[in-house]
């Protein structure tokens, strides 16, 4: 054995205890559990609805709020302008929730941004469709997953739904009710599009059905929408659910 070679032997070694620092719980595993799983989203704002925490937020009162719920993931806003997200979020929950997944919801564009959620203690990321060509898409998604990410593919109509099939080795998709353009929401828009996904695909991934979800009577439909989680923001911020 060369001298190279038997570096490269111990360096693994090495290698195997640096990457359990950042070991974080699958995303994808905590939502493929039985029964329909909830991701808590905290946020502050939205461009929609303006402020959403009253003014007493407290970051970890409300994550714990949602650990006691049982909720199956978190979902974190570190967009600034807007959302009054902040990185910081991210590893402050996951250092006093280890167990929970988080998943980095961000506009995700940059292979650096990838990298950051990665080290910011992230279990997952967020690529919107139609905010990514495809070449963009592919390259981000195979980079999240050579980083040991779960990747939430979102989209909101057929053509955006017909592009996110066509990424290799796709394993979450989420549907957004949401309409970037005008921002109504229907939560039936998911039960619309769910037809045009074959079956033999739907029975392998994990399916999200994002936003709209208001009240105990939105919940109990969405039981019969034939998803895996449902990922919830302004009302459990508000308490409405729960």
């Amino acid at each position: 054995m060369d001298i190279l070679s038997e570096i490269k032997e111990k360096r693994e070694i090495q290698l195997e205890k640096e990457k359990k620092v950042y070991k974080r719980p699958s995303f994808k595993e905590a939502l493929k559990q039985k029964g329909l799983k909830i991701i808590g989203e905290i946020k502050r704002a939205s461009p929609s609805k303006g402020k959403i925490a009253n003014d007493s937020f407290n970051l970890l009162n409300q994550a714990k709020y949602y650990v006691e719920n049982g909720v199956a993931a978190f979902s974190i806003l570190t967009e600034e302008e807007y959302f009054k997200g902040d990185n910081e979020f991210i590893k402050i929950v996951s250092e006093n929730f280890p167990h929970i997944p988080i998943l980095r919801k961000d506009f995700v564009y940059t292979p650096f941004q990838v990298a950051h959620a990665k080290f910011l203690g992230a279990s997952a990321i967020l690529l919107i469709v139609r905010m990514l060509n495809d070449e963009e898409l592919h390259t981000l998604h195979r980079l999240a997953h050579e980083l040991e990410l779960d990747v939430l593919v979102e989209i909101h109509d057929k053509s955006e739904l017909e592009r996110a099939l066509k990424i290799p080795d796709l394993q979450i998709l989420g549907i957004n009710n949401r309409n970037l353009n005008t921002f109504n929401t229907d939560i039936k828009i998911t039960g619309e599009l769910i037809k045009f996904i074959p079956e033999e695909i739907l029975k392998n991934i994990v399916l999200v059905s994002e936003s709209g979800f208001l009240s105990e009577d939105d919940l109990k439909y969405a039981e019969n929408l034939n998803v895996d989680a449902l990922l919830i923001g302004e009302a459990l911020m508000k308490g409405l659910i729960f």
